[in-house]
């Protein structure tokens, strides 16, 4: 936000029917638990906690340009 109360917003139209922005994840992963998502035995400590490395991988691909916009100058308050 600048010092005048105004900022920038990212809109975008979510959806593969609307065609845009959709969400991917990818699978096939080592240790993969679901879909995207590892989970990794790394040990035991001294008071008998097992530590696991948990892993999630996101992407997203915007299907056509105009399903992305940003809002410039936009004022920035707050009703009391």
């Amino acid at each position: 936000m600048t010092a005048a109360g105004t900022s920038s917003i990212v809109c975008m139209r979510t959806g593969e029917s609307d065609q845009g922005v959709i969400g991917l994840h990818r699978t096939g992963l080592p240790d993969e638990v679901e879909p995207g998502l590892s989970a990794r035995f790394m040990g035991i400590g001294e008071q008998a906690i097992v530590s696991c490395l948990v892993t999630t991988y996101y992407s997203a691909a915007v299907l056509v340009p105009d399903a992305l916009g940003v809002l410039e100058g936009v004022e920035i308050s707050r009703r009391r």
